[in-house]
């Protein structure tokens, strides 16, 4: 029996975003849900396959492929959620969906491939697997799943693999990170409002993800050896009460290239909240702070793209942080209206 959850986003204060580019006009935002940042391909998704609704992606400020619509390729739905999107080669996507079809007998989790038209390509379940983060690399043409797995009791069930490798066809790879190096272990991917959502990133040579139950920062190479696992809880609750502040909400967060993991958190005191930017050393446990904005502001964090912090401005036009400044430069000066 798959394990279900509810279908219905979880519950965090979102903004909706475009991905404008630095190169050309960017393009006004048609948002259609959920937004999720494809950190491993920079690529923002707009998550939402319920009834009348699409899945739309932005790449360099500009509409990535046609609107996915998958109920349409699914007579009979009742309703559907999507677990995560990335972005595949040659303007695929690969969307981890959950599909119900009226009773708990037909739900179904499957991986579904689409081109760049909104043409369903593929279908594959990868059951055991379940899905938490997903991310597609090109460096070797595979599909990194991320979460815990469905198996039997048995000597061997609290180590089986969070991460596995698939290819695009849905054939397993290679598995990797035995559910016991985590400290909750399969029960590691618990999501929240003061905990953040899981996220993955692959790179050539690296992944990252973030596992909320601890709120668990983990790094490992392309083997599955981990090379850094911390809590980020105590230095969450540190710079959380700053100022007579507390957290609210732990809102979008991202890997940097050299393993800093960086969010944006959201506090309050009571009578006014503010949304900072952090970024923590996963080794070290030092936290810089990235922005801070007293009373919200108009800007939302992101994520990373090409080492700079991404931000949305009032649902509507990307704002990029370069590394080296403190504050995002005035609009004008990062795109072109």
């Amino acid at each position: 029996m798959p394990r279900t959850r509810p279908l219905v986003p979880q519950l965090f204060l979102m903004a909706l975003a475009i991905l404008p580019s630095t190169q050309a006009a960017a393009q006004e935002l048609k948002p259609t849900g959920l937004s999720r940042w494809d950190s491993t391909n920079q690529v923002l998704f707009f998550d939402n396959c319920s009834l009348g609704r699409v899945v739309r992606a932005y790449a360099d400020g500009r509409q990535r492929g046609a609107d996915i619509d998958i109920t349409k390729d699914f007579p009979g739905l009742q309703d559907c959620y999507v677990e995560r999107s990335t972005a595949g080669p040659d303007g695929t996507t690969l969307i981890a969906a959950i599909l119900n079809f009226g009773t708990n007998a037909s739900i179904q989790q499957p991986i579904l491939t689409y081109d760049s038209s909104g043409k369903l390509l593929k279908s594959w379940d990868p059951y055991p697997q379940y899905v938490e983060a997903i991310a597609y690399s090109k460096d070797d043409d595979a599909l990194f799943i991320l979460g815990e797995r469905s198996l039997p009791d048995g000597p061997y069930a609290p180590n089986y693999p969070l991460l596995v490798e698939y290819s695009r066809d849905g054939n397993v790879q290679k598995v990797m990170i035995p559910a016991g190096a985590l400290k909750n272990g399969g029960d590691s991917f618990h999501e929240g409002g003061e905990f953040g959502e899981t996220t993955l990133r692959v790179t050539k040579d690296r992944v990252y993800f973030y596992a909320p139950t601890d709120r668990e920062a983990v790094i490992t190479d392309r083997n599955g050896a981990v090379l850094a696992d911390r809590s980020i809880s105590d230095v969450i609750e540190k710079i959380s009460l700053e100022d007579g502040y507390h957290l609210v909400q732990i809102h979008a967060l991202d890997f940097s290239d050299d393993g800093d993991i960086v969010l944006e958190l959201l506090r309050s005191n009571d009578i006014d909240y503010t949304m900072d930017v952090f970024r923590i050393n996963i080794k070290s446990g030092e936290a810089v702070s990235v922005r801070k904005a007293p009373h919200g502001g108009d800007l939302w964090f992101v994520g990373l793209k090409d080492g700079q912090y991404v931000y949305i401005e009032k649902g509507q036009r990307l704002v990029i942080q370069s590394s080296e400044v403190q504050d995002p430069p005035p609009l004008a000066s990062n795109l072109n209206r």
